[in-house]
Formats: structure tokens, C-alpha cells, sequence
């Protein structure tokens, strides 16, 4: 880290000594060209596992600590210079492409300097599944974004678990430091990590996810090999990460949570209001208030509602009957399986661009089923690791036993998350800023708009589908109105999960999803907001086309740049359609 800082230091005094000189004539406007490939390389060492993918060998063993002190302030002092020079680029000179790239890069650097405004690294763990704790386990059994097909894959892994013990003994610091700021998590958000660090304290290294990899080397690693990296990784799940999730655990039950807020929403932090505000602005790209968006998530709840229950008129005036449950994990991925048959070979009607990498289902493991949703994570960029559709199938448990929800798969995979995502990263003229980013406005926004459609797709067989997909709409307005409530108006965790409650799921539903809310706030507004926006996008195109309306070249021009602000994805889709005509 002391390297990396002195590195960033000399190219800060670089930059500055440019416009310092005494008598010099202002520096000319940089090229957006050089700012962006200035960028990308001071950056790469704060984002080791995306310089990994971009084949950066040299960061395959680092896991950064991006909660610490010197990861912040690098990263701020970027941001800021590089806001700067931005500033002094002639946007009204730039051709497509560029606009597009100066768009997303000037979006990026302002939430980059503002979002340090806040101490987030002072709230570094929660429960739903997106921090290192529960993401580490993941990787480290071999389902994640590290490979282990090499024996050089293996040891650097081991370099892998030197950061992660850092980063967990940074994430005590920092919580600690919280308690005495008044910034914590609400207490029923960490009752519920407690469970899922119990989960990786073994006494038998043996019994660990870690230990994994050991019982699939692959053929390539010679015995006396294996048998050193055993004996490497014995000793450090032992010594090295065993202890770091007992301190860890340690410390949340005995000094943080009867010091934990009780409140639930981030209204009652110091500065709370503002905190969230940047939250809503960073999630939807726009520049809506909590206020405007909590009255857009009322007005689609009313409008849903009313669809619905026209549809379920429908419903019971035909008899029909609802889609058949499944009781075993594999029934229910068989039911998947054939529902992807039907969505493949009806693809090609709405998309030409379709990617090479590859998805599979995968059940979520037992220890983060209870808190964490379906949901997916992304391929690598060469196709070697597939995408993941991660199912959270614990109604197979249940009385009712779980469905096959197909707008959740056409959320999730194909044309939603997998589709967009992987188009993404497989385009290699993209910045990597570009081709790796993300915006949950666009990338959630384009997944809830895929759920749509599923009826031009026609694997919305019956009404029940259609009803099911209208249901997860529902959904998402109402977490406009929930996620609102609780970080700007004052709303409870009881409140909450009482108005979702109206969905007619289950509490423990109900609950998981409020947790998260509390846990990641703004996240949740994005999906409806995006899709609101993509939706207008369409009906613009089709208006001003009329009979040359073209869906699929719609949605390729769509995709084809990445995800993007919505502003930003606004303005291309603008050019676009008048380059189209009338």
C-alpha cells in the first residue's frame, strides 16, 4: 500500500506542477483520450479484481482494502484531479462515441467525490450478502470470481487471504470508531451476521468452504504440489481466517451491538437526510428528490394494483389453474431448465446482438439463504467463468413448495442482467471504466423492463405468468414508497414490512427485503426508476419511427455502449433516434 501511495503522490505533484510553474501559460485542454487512459491506470490498483479480469496479472494475488484510510484518500485525491481536468474538455466538440464516454466518466467522477463526503467505510458489514464476509467464503470455495485452475491460481489466492484479514480487522477499527461518531448499524441487521460468521468458525479446517478447492485440484497439479498447498491452506484457514471471522464475531457481540442505533432508517444518522439524498442521487442517475420519488412509487402501486386485479377478473371468469410447485431442489431447476429452452429459441426475434458467455442456476448456499434474494454475478470477460443465476429455492421447504417464477428468470439471466452484463464486458472497444462499470438505474432498470418481456417473448404461457410478472412490478414500486418512507420520512422496520406485507408474501419475506433496504439504502429505487425511464425511451422511438420501427435494433442500440446514467443513456438514445428520421 506504502508503494501505491507513493506512486499516486508523484503523479499528483506531476499534475500539479504543470499549472504551478512560475510564468507559465495555463495548460491547454487535455484530450478526453489521455484523461481517461491517465485514469484507468492510476486506478487499476484500487480495483485489483477488475485488473484481474483485464488479465493484469500482477494483481491476481491482492484484495484491496478499500475500507481503509489510504485506499480513501487515493481514491479521493482521483477523483478530484481528474474531475478537474474533465472540466476544461469541450463537450460540444466531442463526436458520439466520446460524448457518450465524457457523459459517464463526469458522472462518475462527481459521485466518486461526493459519495467520500460520507463515512461509509465506517458501516463496512451487514447482512445482505455484499461484503466481504459473505463474499469471501464464496470465492474461496471456488464459485466466485477467482479461479483455481492453475497452481499459480492457488497461491495466489493465498495472497488474496492476507487482504481479506486485513480488511477484517480494518472493519473492526472503523466500527469501532463509528460507536463513538454515533454511526452504526440498526441492531437487527447485525443479529442477523452473527449467524453467518458462526458459519465459517470451524475447528476442523476440513469442514471449511475454504477447503474446497483442495478436494477439486485439477489434473494438471502434480501430488507433491497438492500436498504443499494442503499444508498452506490448512494452515492459513487456521491460522489466518478462522481467527479473523472469531475477532470479528467477537467484537459485533460484545462491544457493537449493545451499542447498536435501534432506529432503522439513515434519517437518524448524523447528517442522515444529506447521506441519503447522495444515496438516491448515486442509485437512479437523476436528480429526483426522496420526496418526488415516494410520490411516483404511490402513483405506480395504484396503477399496478388496478392492472392486477383486472387480470385475476380474467383469471377466475376462465378457470384457470396456476402453475404447478416444486418440492425438491432438483425438480424446481428442471422446471428452469426448460423455461431457458423456450426463452433461447425466442431471443433472436427481439435482440441481433446476443453474448458468448454462458450462465448456469445455481441454488444459494444454506448459510446466506435466510438473508440473501436471487440474484446474479457476472461472467468474466473471455467467457472462461460462467455468469451465476444464484436461486434462492428455500420454498422448496415449505407447505406450498416453490414455483418457477419466469420473470425472475428473465430478470436475472436472459434478456435481463446475463444478457446485458455480458454484452457489456465482451466488447472490448469500451473503456474499461466503461466496460466494467455499473449503474443500478440502467442495469436494474434494463433487468425489470426484460421481466416485460416475456409476453413478446410468449413464455408468459397463461395468465398466471402475466400475473406473476405484474406482481413483481408491484413489488418494485412499492419499494419506492418503502425505501423512502424509511430513510426520509421517518418510517419504521415495523411500518415497512407491514405495507410490503400487502403483496401477500410471507413476514420473513417481507423482513428480508426491508433489511435490506435498511442495510444498502437508494440501491432498491433504482430498478423502477430505470425502468420508467427505458420504457419512455421506446415509446419516444416508436412514436417518431412509426412502421420502421425496428425492436431489435432498438434494444442493441440500447446495450451497445453499456450501462450509463440514465441522463446520459437519454442524450445517446436522442442522437440516435435522429440519425434514425422520421
Amino acid at each position: 500500500m506504502r508503494r501505491i501511495l507513493w506512486w499516486l503522490g508523484l503523479g499528483a505533484l506531476a499534475w500539479l506542477a504543470v499549472g504551478c510553474q512560475t510564468g507559465a501559460r495555463p495548460a491547454a485542454a487535455p484530450a478526453l483520450a489521455d484523461l481517461v487512459r491517465g485514469y484507468e491506470r492510476e486506478v487499476t490498483p484500487y480495483y485489483p479484481f477488475t485488473a484481474s479480469e483485464q488479465r493484469l496479472r500482477a494483481y491476481d494475488r491482492v484484495l484491496a482494502n478499500d475500507i481503509g484510510e489510504a485506499w480513501r484518500t487515493g481514491m479521493l485525491a482521483i477523483c478530484t484531479r481528474y474531475r478537474d481536468g474533465l472540466r476544461r474538455v469541450d463537450a460540444a466538440a466531442l463526436g458520439d462515441g466520446e460524448r457518450v464516454t465524457y457523459d459517464v466518466f463526469a458522472f462518475r467522477l462527481d459521485t466518486c467525490v461526493t459519495g467520500f463526503q460520507f463515512p461509509w467505510h465506517l458501516l463496512p458489514v451487514n447482512q445482505g450478502g455484499f461484503t466481504w464476509p459473505s463474499r469471501f467464503p464464496i470465492m474461496g470455495a471456488g464459485r466466485g470470481q477467482h479461479p483455481f485452475k492453475t497452481t499459480r491460481n492457488y497461491e495466489d489466492f493465498l495472497g488474496r487471504i492476507d487482504g481479506f484479514v486485513t480488511w477484517m480487522d480494518t472493519a473492526v477499527a472503523n466500527m469501532r470508531e463509528g460507536l463513538e461518531r454515533g454511526i452504526t448499524q440498526p441492531r437487527v441487521l447485525m443479529e442477523r451476521v452473527l449467524p453467518q460468521l458462526d458459519a465459517q468458525i470451524v475447528d476442523d479446517p476440513e469442514t471449511s468452504v475454504f477447503y474446497e478447492p483442495l478436494r477439486n485440484f485439477p489434473p494438471s497439479i502434480d501430488g507433491e504440489t497438492r500436498r504443499r498447498l494442503t499444508a498452506q491452506y490448512v494452515d492459513a484457514i487456521q491460522h489466518k481466517i478462522v481467527p479473523a471471522y472469531r475477532r470479528l464475531r467477537a467484537f459485533i457481540a460484545t462491544e457493537y451491538l449493545p451499542r447498536c442505533r435501534t432506529t432503522d432508517g439513515f434519517g437518524a444518522l448524523p447528517d442522515g437526510r444529506a447521506w441519503y439524498a447522495s444515496t438516491v442521487r448515486f442509485a437512479t442517475t437523476t436528480s429526483l428528490t426522496p420526496d418526488e420519488i415516494h410520490v411516483v412509487g404511490l402513483s405506480e402501486v395504484t396503477r399496478i394494483r388496478a392492472a392486477m386485479s383486472t387480470l385475476r377478473a380474467e383469471i377466475a371468469a376462465a378457470g384457470e389453474s396456476p402453475p404447478p410447485r416444486h418440492r425438491t431442489i432438483d425438480d424446481l431447476l428442471q422446471g428452469y431448465a426448460l423455461l431457458r429452452a423456450d426463452v433461447d429459441a425466442a431471443l433472436p426475434r427481439l435482440f441481433g446482438r446476443l453474448p458468448k458467455a454462458g450462465f448456469e442456476i445455481r441454488p444459494i448456499e444454506a448459510f446466506r439463504e435466510r438473508s440473501m434474494p436471487s440474484s446474479y454475478e457476472s461472467p468474466s470477460p473471455d467467457g472462461t467463468r460462467a455468469g451465476v443465476f444464484y436461486l434462492n429455492s428455500a420454498d422448496v421447504r415449505s407447505p406450498g413448495g416453490a414455483g418457477v417464477y419466469r420473470s425472475l428468470y428473465l430478470h436475472e439471466t436472459v434478456p435481463g442482467h446475463h444478457l446485458q452484463i455480458a454484452l457489456q464486458r465482451e466488447n472490448t472497444s469500451l473503456p474499461g471504466f466503461r466496460r466494467f462499470g455499473s449503474y443500478v438505474a440502467f442495469t436494474e432498470g434494463w433487468a425489470l423492463y426484460a421481466e416485460s418481456l416475456g409476453v413478446e417473448l410468449g413464455v408468459y404461457s397463461n395468465r398466471w405468468d402475466h400475473l406473476g410478472m405484474l406482481g413483481g412490478e408491484l413489488f418494485r414500486a412499492m419499494r419506492l414508497v418503502v425505501d423512502t418512507g424509511l430513510h426520509a420520512k421517518g418510517w419504521t422496520r415495523e411500518q415497512a414490512i407491514q405495507y410490503l406485507g400487502h403483496l401477500g408474501g410471507s413476514t420473513a419475506d417481507s423482513e428480508r427485503e426491508v433489511e435490506r433496504y435498511m442495510a444498502w439504502p437508494g440501491q432498491a429505487l433504482g430498478y423502477k426508476i430505470g425502468q420508467l425511464r427505458i420504457l419512455a425511451l421506446r415509446r419516444k422511438a416508436e412514436a417518431a419511427l412509426g412502421s420502421s420501427f425496428d425492436v431489435r435494433a432498438f434494444h442493441d442500440e440500447l446495450l451497445r455502449d453499456g450501462a450509463m446514467p440514465l441522463d446520459a443513456l437519454e442524450a445517446k438514445m436522442e442522437r440516435w433516434l435522429s440519425r434514425r428520421g422520421p
